[in-house]
């Protein structure tokens, strides 16, 4: 294991902010896309809409989950990177052989069925290096996870919903 030296996190830090906030906004739009093609779907089906226009709201859809698909994983570079780093400074200052290393502190994002349980450990331990005298970390963090795993548990259900049956193909 090689040491490594304390970074300062001020910069890192906002723009993991900033990435959070675009994360936050293009879900926004998205669900307003997804509004917005129930109703041309709706009229459709009342045969208030057309052809073109039930077109043009699956194009609609099609360029708002591009984005959504950018801002995602331009958001999870930018706070994996400041998780990262924060990693590596609780490595600089209390090194713990038996903590999730800074990689994997990202890294356990992306594993399924890990991901559940795994990042929210390296977290608590990263809290728990970088501010020992604490001992345990704030209980929002918890609440946030638990938000976070309900938030995309919620997700993949209505992900699920059949189609209504009486749309055309």
């Amino acid at each position: 294991m090689t040491t490594a030296a304390f970074i300062d996190l001020t910069k890192a830090g906002r723009r993991a902010i900033w990435a959070t906030y675009a994360f936050v906004a293009i879900n926004v739009i998205f669900s307003l896309v997804h509004v917005y093609q129930n109703i041309i779907v709706r009229r459709y089906i009342d045969g208030t809409a057309n052809d073109a226009e039930l077109v043009q709201s699956d194009t609609v859809v099609t360029v708002a989950s591009i984005a959504l698909i950018v801002v995602l994983l331009g958001a999870y570079c930018v706070n994996g990177r400041f998780l990262y780093l924060a990693s590596r400074n609780a490595m600089a200052i209390h090194a713990d052989p038996k903590a999730i290393t800074p990689g994997w502190a990202v890294g356990w994002y992306a594993v399924p069925f890990a991901n559940f349980w795994m990042p929210f450990k390296a977290m608590k331990q990263t809290w728990n290096r970088l501010i020992p005298e604490d001992g345990t970390p704030p209980q929002w963090l918890l609440i946030w996870w638990i938000t976070w795993i309900s938030m995309n548990l919620f997700d993949r259900v209505l992900g699920r919903l059949p189609a209504p049956d009486n749309l055309p193909d």
